[in-house]
């Protein structure tokens, strides 16, 4: 898992691997348009890696479940709105409630065993791993609305 800004100063180029470096370019190009962009889906590379668009209601810890993806490595993006994420590193020792690996690439579990939390807020972006169990859209300081943008980088790409 990676945590940084946008606005950091860093080389992008060397720090992260060709595809994420990719991303967070796009990233940075198109901030100022993510606001005024329609909630969707937009391809970059195909199936290879596209964008995710959309707008959440952040939820009390309870709702937000813990996921992992295992086809897909995903960059967060904070457009509108503080929230709180949950990380941790996935040792295999957590309980499943749902498993959507066909339809939504996902594995949702009950509870996440040694789970950090961060303060996520418009311009921070994060890059899961297959290996990362993220909660996202937990609230912070009450339910707040959120826009979010999630590109998904084909794990077979990298």
């Amino acid at each position: 898992m990676f945590f940084s800004n946008i606005h950091a100063n860093e080389n992008i180029d060397k720090k992260y691997p060709k595809p994420i470096a990719k991303a967070i370019q796009y990233l940075k190009n198109k901030q100022d348009e993510f606001i005024h962009m329609e909630p969707d889906i937009y391809p970059i590379e195909g199936e290879d890696i596209f964008v995710q668009v959309f707008d959440r209601k952040t939820m009390v810890k309870e709702e937000a479940k813990p996921e992992v993806h295992r086809k897909y490595i995903e960059v967060h993006y904070s457009v509108e709105g503080k929230e709180r994420v949950g990380f941790a590193v996935d040792l295999g020792n957590n309980p499943v409630i749902e498993t959507l690996l066909e339809t939504k690439d996902a594995i949702y579990y009950g509870e996440v065993e040694n789970e950090h939390e961060v303060i996520f807020q418009p311009g921070d972006y994060f890059v899961f791993f297959p290996e990362d169990v993220h909660r996202p859209i937990w609230e912070y300081g009450g339910s707040t609305m959120i826009r979010r943008v999630v590109i998904k980088i084909k794990e077979s790409v990298m």
